[in-house]
């Protein structure tokens, strides 16, 4: 997977929350993270307008 930031190589990672664990992709070069709420959140805001 490409980051979509900087078109860096990603990986997978998992992430520990109080109560779960979940699975994420993070930029081996920008540092950039995705895990499925992020991109649920980014592409339910995506067509949002703010001006």
């Amino acid at each position: 997977m490409k980051c979509p930031k900087c078109k860096g190589r990603m990986y997978t990672e998992r992430y520990f929350d109080y109560v779960r664990s979940y699975m994420g992709w993070k930029c081996s070069c920008c540092g950039e993270m995705l895990d499925p709420t992020i991109i649920a959140n980014r592409a339910r805001n995506h067509n949002l307008y703010l001006g």
